[in-house]
Parts: C-alpha cells; sequence; structure tokens
C-alpha cells in the first residue's frame, strides 16, 4: 500500500482510498433530506449567475438570527472569510491559541503579520485560560482568532467567558474573529454563542459556517456576522462578486429550516460522543473533554504515523494531528459518526492495538 498523501487538513480521500472517513467534522446526519431536495428541483436554475449579494440567504439567516441583514457577510467557506478579513484588516500583531484552526495562522503569515502564541496546555486538556490570555491582549494585539469550540480539541469556552475577551479587546481596539462553525451542535449552543451580543462590539466578527453543522462541505458556503459595516464593505469592494454559487444559496436557505434535524444531531452526538471517548480509554488512549462532534486522543507509543497507516490498510482515515501547531506525533482526531460506523472503528482499533502493541 502506498504511504498516506497528507494534504494537511482532514477529507483528503482523492490521494487516499478509504471506506471510512473519521478525519472529517461534519453532522453524522449527513445532509439533510430537504436540502437534498431543493439542490435536486433547482438544478435548471444554476445557469445563471449567482445572486452577488446573496440577498435571500441573508434575510434568512438575518431572520435565524434575530439582526439585521447588513450585519452578514456570506462567501465561499467561512475559511474563504478567514484570508479576507485579515487581508483587510492588515494587523501587524496578531495572538493565536494552539493548538487551534490552522488556517489563522496561514493567513496572517500570508498577510505579513507578528504572531504571538499562547499554548494550551496538555495537563490542562487543552482548555483556554481567559484570564491569563487578556494580560497578552494589549493595544498593539490587532486582532485574534478564537475557536469556539475550539478544532481539533473540541472544548467550548461559555459564553459569559468569551465576553471577558470580547470586553478587554473593545477596550484596547483589538478586533476579535469569534470561529463558531461548531457551535450549532453543541448540546446547548446558546450557551456559548456570542451571537446575542454582536450589537454590543464594534470589532466583533462572528463565523459561521454551513459546511460542518450541515454536512455542506463540497457546497462551500460560509458567512460572518457583525454590526460592523465598515469591514464588510472594504471586504465587498476586493473580492469577485460571484463568491457563493446558485446551488449554495439554494442550499443554505433551505437548511436554516431543519430545525428537527438539528434536535436530532445533538442528541446523537452527545450520546455518542461518551460511548466513544469510553471506548478510547478502555483502549489505553489518552482522550481529551469534548463539548463537540469530535475527539482528540494521544497515543504514547505510537511511532510517527503509525496508528494511521494501520487504519488506512483498512481503508479507515483518522486526521493526524501531528501538524498543528502545539501538538506532535501521536494525536489524532476522529469526528462522531452513527452509532454502526462508530462500533466498526473501535472493533477496527482494538485488532490494530493487539497486533501492533499486544
Amino acid at each position: 500500500m502506498e504511504p498516506y498523501k497528507a494534504s494537511g487538513h482532514g477529507g483528503d480521500v482523492y490521494r487516499n482510498q478509504v471506506s471510512h472517513d473519521f478525519s472529517i467534522n461534519l453532522n453524522p446526519l449527513g445532509m439533510p433530506q430537504g436540502v437534498k431536495k431543493i439542490l435536486k428541483h433547482s438544478v435548471d436554475g444554476w445557469a445563471r449567475y449567482p445572486d452577488p449579494e446573496c440577498e435571500a440567504l441573508k434575510n434568512a439567516l438575518a431572520w435565524y438570527h434575530h439582526v439585521p441583514a447588513e450585519w452578514i457577510l456570506c462567501a465561499n467557506g467561512a475559511a474563504d472569510l478567514i484570508f479576507q478579513a485579515v487581508r483587510i484588516l492588515a494587523p501587524k500583531k496578531a495572538l493565536l491559541f494552539a493548538p487551534s484552526f490552522s488556517e489563522y495562522r496561514q493567513a496572517l503569515m500570508a498577510a505579513g503579520c507578528e504572531i504571538e502564541t499562547l499554548p494550551l496546555k496538555k495537563e490542562q486538556g487543552f482548555q483556554p485560560d481567559i484570564e491569563a490570555a487578556l494580560d497578552h491582549i494589549t493595544p498593539e494585539t490587532g486582532l485574534l482568532f478564537f475557536c469556539n469550540p475550539n478544532n481539533p480539541t473540541g472544548h467550548a469556552v461559555p459564553a459569559s467567558l468569551v465576553k471577558k475577551l470580547a470586553d478587554h479587546c473593545q477596550k484596547t481596539g483589538t478586533w476579535l474573529i469569534l470561529d463558531e462553525c461548531f457551535c450549532e451542535l453543541l448540546e446547548q449552543p446558546e450557551d456559548f454563542s456570542m451571537m446575542p451580543f454582536a450589537g454590543h462590539y464594534e470589532k466583533l466578527v462572528i463565523l459561521r459556517a454551513f459546511t460542518k453543522t450541515y454536512a455542506m462541505a463540497g457546497l462551500r458556503l460560509g458567512y460572518a456576522l457583525s454590526s460592523s459595516g465598515s469591514l464588510f464593505q472594504k471586504i465587498r469592494q476586493e473580492r469577485q462578486p460571484w463568491s457563493v454559487s446558485v446551488p449554495a444559496q439554494e442550499a443554505g436557505i433551505a437548511a436554516l429550516k431543519e430545525q428537527e434535524y438539528l434536535k436530532q444531531a445533538r442528541i446523537l452526538i452527545g450520546t455518542e460522543r461518551a460511548w466513544l471517548s469510553g471506548q478510547l480509554q478502555e483502549l489505553g488512549f489518552t482522550v481529551f473533554k469534548s463539548d463537540s462532534n469530535f475527539i482528540l486522543f494521544y497515543i504514547e507509543e505510537d511511532h510517527p504515523g503509525e496508528l494511521l497507516q494501520a487504519c488506512l490498510k483498512r481503508k479507515i482515515l483518522l486526521r493526524d494531528c501531528s501538524n498543528f501547531d502545539g501538538l506532535a506525533s501521536g494525536y489524532y482526531r476522529i469526528c462522531v459518526g452513527m452509532p454502526e460506523k462508530n462500533r466498526l472503528l473501535v472493533r477496527n482499533l482494538q485488532e490494530i492495538k493487539n497486533e501492533n502493541y499486544g
């Protein structure tokens, strides 16, 4: 078998032949049937140019979040907005927690920004120390990225603590880009989201994506929400006008109606995450507490990529987290899947452990 060919992200099934992909963090229920139906019946409309303003989608999102439509900017995925915002804001210095989503660093480095890193500690379960972080946010800090719940650790910080970050950033004039792309899959998202407070902070930008919540990664649809109109106006002026395709806009509008689907997903994720975490611990892995639809774990005796390669031989793909800043060989992330899929993974991990480490 050919060695694993890494792309730097999960989901690389194009260069790795797999039957079971645990490397991507999508809603285990898959794309909602209502969205599939809309896509199927809207094909004839794909011949037209998409609405560059995404007006219908923005109005649907404004109703969903109870905010003015002008506070919303849609894009080709949340990652697209990360790069656009950094390019426009052009911060000289930024602050990052690590490990966290790698696109933050990539976008900042592309802009020539000085980056200060706040390491999350393994012995603390990779949970951020918000109070300690405040000391590092100064008037010289142009931008802070904060992922909540954090990728790849899965830990979510209550909104009451995130507000402390936002309050401090308001005092120092620091832009806070808050990545809530996994928030809707939390059991109680309202306890963690800053959406209700978006109008209180002029330099707060909240990122969301349909990618994870509605298993629509291939359609590429994300959005930013902020009460600061100047940033979005500058982004619109500098980006190409047709950033969001017709099918993506249609799918987004349909997805926002799928509230029962989300309720079912949250129950499923909570139940299966607890079961998977317990099984991984029984197998001898160090498992870090997650609030989201994915789990980070560590195997101390793993040689570089050994567990990954063993799984690939069985056509199972894990997310090797060794390329995350702050992590190393032996760290892996798996998504929470449907019950039968999770049990298949555990059976294979047990067999691999017996063969390689027994």
